[in-house]
């Protein structure tokens, strides 16, 4: 179940942006500070791509984070 929702939500969220994005990118999709995105991504609460030094992460592991993230905060509108 979990897996389908996760589909529909790819399908839905952030359509505007590709499938693999930049911490700034990032952080326009979930209006943070690029500075809290890095820490996130520090702290592996949002899956990165290693790629060197430059962090690029997918947009299913930004979903991921977004669907945790309502799920930890009690938000069953999700």
């Amino acid at each position: 179940m979990r897996k389908n929702k996760t589909k529909d939500m790819y399908r839905m969220m952030f359509p505007n942006y590709p499938d693999v994005v930049t911490v700034k990118e990032v952080s326009e999709m979930l209006h943070l500070s690029t500075k809290k995105v890095y820490q996130l991504v520090k702290a592996n609460r949002i899956e990165r791509i290693p790629c060197g030094r430059i962090i690029k992460i997918t947009k299913t592991a930004v979903i991921s984070f977004v669907l945790q993230s309502a799920q930890e905060s009690g938000d069953s509108s999700v």
